[in-house]
């Protein structure tokens, strides 16, 4: 019953634009990270170090995967 009462609760186009709003900054935020780990990805040779790289990289795709997701199903973006 508490789930049905939050999930009725409306929120105010003021503050989905705010949350959009700060949602599209930390995507952009991301996105710099992104470029910063290809960049240093690109620098390494050590096979080891690559892995590494791959993996915080693809965590990253998934944060951005999560943030948007979240942007387009609860601040109608």
């Amino acid at each position: 019953m508490a789930q049905s009462a939050a999930q009725s609760i409306r929120v105010s186009r003021q503050q989905k634009n705010l949350m959009r709003s700060q949602l599209e900054d930390i995507l952009q935020v991301q996105q710099m990270l992104e470029n910063r780990i290809e960049g240093y990805q690109q620098q390494t040779e050590y096979p080891e170090y690559n892995r590494f790289w791959n993996e915080i990289k693809q965590r990253n795709q998934e944060n951005i995967q999560v943030v948007a997701r979240y942007m387009v199903m609860k601040c109608n973006r």
